[in-house]
């Protein structure tokens, strides 16, 4: 009895240690979304082999694509929970490793290893190329510069037909594109290429270049593959240039872009930086060892020599070394495996940080409506307070210089605000939005086309123009017809170029009817819910 006894306990104890040996560790692992169709495929193959800790657990990679800034600042403020992080450019990392050496005594991310490798590159229509070098010689963001300058445009090398320049990056705070972009102007308004100081960025020399080539930003943005994608579905009418990643321009030669022209890598001749794609172990009270071991396997994965060459057809360059550079990665495709042939340094944190913030008063501002719904579903789900709280963190996230209008609308509209500037008048801009309330029906095609009048007045040249425009259901009491609307607001990059972001905020907002409206005004549409609002608004505010 009491043998069979021990022998039913050692069964019982075996099936337990199986039981917790089969239990899977996951990995959260955090990365620059530009390698996104790279890291899904790589991954799904990765956790098919079910491979597993010492302690037998099988390791599960669970993977988040996000911009490069808002990845790492997720996982210093704990946000994202993130066990291995990759962004595009090891100046992430440097930035959060200062500020978390600051905060706590130690680096917020050990030893990394360069996943790939990318050239940060002025994308171009090839036409527009030829057009600025002729004969062939390197370009560079001093061509750029002129361009911006010249009071015809395109005129000034002959094709006035193409207008003004229009080019495009992403928003430097969240994107690594954007951030490499306003540390290559630096460079190139003080004639540098390694050892930038304080005192440089500080000069007036570096704030007029900056400030004259952020004068012929179209809008800036969160995502990178945002840019390459509407360039390349959008054509020259929308963007002339935009700072992209070698790969992106890569991928443009892929069947799914139906495009009137090839798109050209340019590599400043002034200098460039490498995207290198670290990846590497974060160090916080949420991360085990058992994590730290499944994650360097993981990444001893990525590294192999099948998944790097594997990396080239998504065009990337490898970043294992001994792997040698081939298709597509040539002129064919756009590029130049040969270049960059000058790349420049890393600057210190504390200058890259004075960089950013002399961004922030030589960027292009923005004079935005927000069309707010107020109709009596508003009060649903507690629709309403979500969004107000979503809209005034857009809000605190725009510049002191920006100007902002407030149109609440239910059965019909009002202007709540007008043309307030944010330097004065934050704080009377938030208790507005603060205090709104549902009641009513919904007016918005009534709405939008008087928020667009009223933008058409004052348009300027050098201020990013928008409407942003939330609703959570179906219009019912316009006059304005919905085909009447959509000829007024039909875009037009000289003239009519008022871009309008619209957000159907829960299930009975037609978003048939706001995509056409945001795509046929060459801006955004979104989906929000009561989860993900402030995201939304968040993600809006980029593009001021």
């Amino acid at each position: 009895m009491r043998t069979r006894f021990f022998i039913h306990w050692l069964v019982l104890v075996w099936m337990c240690i199986q039981s917790v040996r089969a239990q899977p560790i996951e990995v959260l692992f955090a990365y620059g979304s530009e390698k996104e169709d790279w890291i899904k495929e790589t991954t799904a193959s990765f956790n098919k082999l079910r491979q597993t800790t010492k302690s037998g657990k099988i390791i599960f990679i669970k993977h988040l694509p996000m911009g490069s800034g808002e990845c790492m600042d997720g996982v210093q403020s704990g946000r994202v929970k993130a066990h291995l992080v990759s962004p595009a450019s090891g100046v992430f990392i440097k930035l959060a490793n200062a500020t978390a050496r600051a905060r706590t005594g130690k680096d917020l991310v050990g030893d990394t290893e360069n996943l790939v490798l990318s050239p940060v590159v002025i994308a171009m229509w090839k036409p527009m190329a030829e057009a600025l070098s002729p004969d062939g010689k390197a370009l560079g963001w001093g061509d750029v510069l002129n361009l911006t300058k010249a009071a015809d445009g395109w005129g000034s090398v002959g094709m006035g037909q193409w207008g003004r320049f229009k080019l495009g990056h992403t928003h430097p705070d969240f994107s690594n594109s954007g951030l490499i972009s306003i540390i290559a102007e630096a460079y190139a308004g003080a004639g540098k290429t390694s050892g930038l100081t304080l005192e440089d960025v500080v000069s007036e020399a570096v704030g007029n270049y900056m400030g004259a080539i952020e004068g012929a930003i179209v809008h800036y943005g969160v995502s990178t593959g945002f840019f390459g994608k509407k360039m390349f579905n959008n054509g020259p009418a929308y963007l002339s240039a935009a700072v992209l990643y070698e790969n992106m321009v890569i991928e443009s030669y892929s069947d799914k872009y139906k495009m009137p022209f090839p798109v050209v890598a340019i590599y400043p001749k002034e200098g460039t930086f490498w995207s290198d794609h670290p990846a590497g172990v974060v160090q916080a009270d949420w991360v085990t060892p058992e994590h730290v071991e499944a994650g360097k396997l993981y990444l001893r994965y990525l590294l192999a020599r099948p998944q790097q060459e594997r990396a080239m057809t998504f065009g990337f360059r490898p970043g294992l070394v001994e792997v040698p550079l081939a298709s597509p990665i040539d002129e064919q495709h756009g590029v130049n495996p040969k270049e960059p042939k000058t790349t420049l340094e890393v600057p210190k944190p504390e200058v890259v940080n004075k960089i950013v913030e002399v961004w922030r008063q030589k960027k292009k501002h923005a004079n935005v409506v927000l069309v707010f719904d107020t109709s009596g579903s508003m009060n649903e789900e507690d629709r309403i307070t979500n969004a107000r709280r979503g809209a005034q963190q857009m809000l605190k996230l725009m510049a002191d210089e920006d100007t902002f209008s407030l149109m609440p609308f239910s059965s019909k509209f009002s202007w709540a605000l007008r043309d307030a500037p944010l330097k004065t008048d934050r704080k009377r801009a938030l208790s507005m939005v603060g205090a709104l309330f549902p009641e009513g029906g919904t007016a918005l095609y009534d709405s939008i086309s008087a928020a667009h009048r009223e933008l058409t007045k004052t348009l300027q040249p050098g201020v990013i123009t928008a409407i942003v425009v939330l609703t959570d259901g179906q219009d019912t009491n316009s006059r304005t017809s919905l085909t009447a609307l959509q000829a007024q607001i039909r875009f037009d990059s000289e003239k009519n170029n008022i871009r309008i972001f619209t957000i159907g905020y829960g299930k009975d907002a037609n978003m048939s009817v706001l995509r056409n409206i945001a795509e046929g005004t060459q801006a955004k549409s979104y989906e929000g819910t009561n989860e993900n609002i402030d995201t939304v608004f968040k993600d809006i505010s980029t593009f001021f």
